[in-house]
């Protein structure tokens, strides 16, 4: 083999190596997964890992707060566009790496088998903690409905955490269907609060009506801190790059997962900005700020006792707490096919890599998530740590920088893998404009993110804890890579010569 085919051979070998784990498990006489979702099943997936009433109520109000300006329904704009330019290479290199392991193919694809190999345990590692960070938060959630609605005012928060772990593992073990079903419901009902609250606050006029200048990019770009307010509105995204985890789900995947991706930006999108417009004409363009600043996961609450009811607050309440739970569920879905596709190629144990034969989904690495997910409980209870602040904030920070990370890394990836000569050229907006545009706005709201790194993860030690383990998680992905060698990849990988 000549140098140069050497050279390509290590760049693109895992990608290679991962296309069509199907085939692989087929030709072990193992089950395949079944192929059954379609776009609207793959929405639910990632809509609802991206919490969008949860999101609204903690992390959409910081936009605004951060800004110092009442525009920010355009910084949810900009957010938008920016995704799509992201998706745009990211969509491209899952119809020429025919496999459903995302993050970790793609960026293995472009950049070779190494980083490929990081970015497959940061993605585990970080998507891995925010199922444990948020069913550790249904915990305390729920006990505090039940002192709401029951007499029971002190039940400890570890109980409901581990029914939460139960419930997560009954469904995730299930066919896929299952789950699509389920976070279709949940789904509906939390975008439906937002909608009712939006219309109320519109039908009413608000407090001043709709102020076209809540939408003026001019407003929005011309006073206070616009970098912050786009920085905030990105983090509300995060779960919508998961689209790509279920290919090997997908009915038609080389039209699925693109509608499905596209779609998924577009409706959280469109879905921001409505509720960021409802916030500000409801509190008004002069009454927002102070309103968020006395406490940013309180407006939703305090517009709706307004303009709807008293009742409506115990009514987000509730819906909140299936947000959490679809949340919980949909990384839960992801982390297990990262393991199956992990499992498939030497970076995790065989048992992980196979398909139960009934339900043909990954049974065994959500078996696996579940446990682990229950022993982080029982940690957390046993050293008395808060969930909220001692667990949620940390682990769900490292989910936003990680996926900022890689998203960025993709769309280098994208760049570089379009570059060399032996592979496909689409347009020079698809292989370059886009991902190239994609790469600069990610990395500059990765570099905002990390100077808010404190406000995010909420502490001086939920920040050491993050930055330790975006080091750490990576780093496990290089060792087991040189460690390894090319056994990290599966042994029938051609080779170019």
């Amino acid at each position: 083999m000549s140098e140069i085919g050497q050279t390509v051979a290590s760049a693109t070998g895992l990608a290679v190596g991962l296309q069509g784990g199907d085939a692989h498990r087929a030709q072990r006489g193992e089950p395949e997964l079944r192929r059954t979702l379609g776009s609207p099943s793959i929405v639910f997936m990632v809509l609802a890992a991206a919490a969008p009433l949860t999101a609204a109520t903690g992390v959409l109000p910081m936009s605004f707060l951060f800004s110092e300006n009442f525009a920010a329904p355009v910084y949810f704009m900009a957010a938008t566009v920016l995704l799509c330019l992201f998706a745009v290479g990211y969509i491209a290199l899952s119809k020429y790496v025919d496999n459903a392991g995302a993050f970790y193919a793609y960026i293995g694809a472009g950049l070779g088998r190494v980083p490929g190999n990081a970015a497959a345990m940061l993605a585990l590692g970080a998507y891995s903690l925010a199922v444990m960070a948020l069913t550790i938060y249904a915990g305390p959630f729920t006990s505090n409905l039940v002192a709401t609605f029951t007499p029971w005012t002190d039940s400890p928060w570890w109980l409901w955490s581990v029914l939460c772990c139960g419930l997560l593992a009954l469904v995730g073990y299930r066919n896929v269907e299952l789950s699509s079903r389920v976070l279709a419901v949940l789904l509906i009902l939390e975008m439906a609060i937002l909608v009712v609250l939006g219309t109320a606050i519109f039908l009413s006029g608000g407090k001043e009506g709709i102020n076209p200048a809540a939408l003026s990019p001019i407003e929005a770009f011309g006073q206070g801190s616009p970098a912050s307010g786009i920085m905030w509105a990105v983090l509300c995204f995060v779960g919508f790059e998961a689209t790509a985890v279920f290919r090997s789900e997908a009915r038609d995947p080389d039209r699925t997962i693109p509608r499905a991706t596209y779609a998924a930006a577009v409706l959280i999108g469109v879905l921001y900005v409505f509720v960021s417009l409802s916030i500000v004409t409801g509190a008004g363009t002069d009454g927002v700020g102070e309103l968020i600043a006395v406490d940013p996961a309180a407006v939703l609450f305090a517009l709706g006792d307004q303009y709807v009811g008293p009742w409506f607050s115990i009514l987000v309440n509730v819906f909140l707490l299936g947000s959490v739970f679809a949340c919980a569920l949909s990384f839960h879905n992801v982390v297990a096919r990262y393991q199956l596709t992990m499992g498939s190629t030497g970076l995790l144990p065989s048992y992980v890599g196979r398909v139960h034969a009934a339900h043909r989904v990954p049974s065994n690495a959500s078996l696996v998530l579940s446990v682990t997910t229950l022993i982080a409980i029982i940690i957390a209870a046993v050293l008395n740590l808060d969930p909220v602040l001692q667990v949620f904030g940390p682990l769900i920070g490292i989910l936003g920088f990680a996926v900022l990370t890689m998203m960025a890394a993709a769309s280098i990836a994208a760049v570089v893998y379009f570059a060399r000569p032996q592979q496909p050229r689409p347009g020079i907006f698809v292989r370059l404009v886009a991902p190239i545009l994609a790469t600069f706005g990610l990395l500059w709201v990765l570099v905002m993110s990390l100077t808010n790194i404190e406000v995010i993860t909420g502490s001086k030690i939920g920040t050491v804890l993050v930055i330790a383990l975006l080091i750490a998680l990576p780093l496990t992905g290089v060792l087991v890579s040189l460690s390894q060698g090319r056994r990290a990849a599966p042994s029938d990988v051609p080779t170019a010569s």
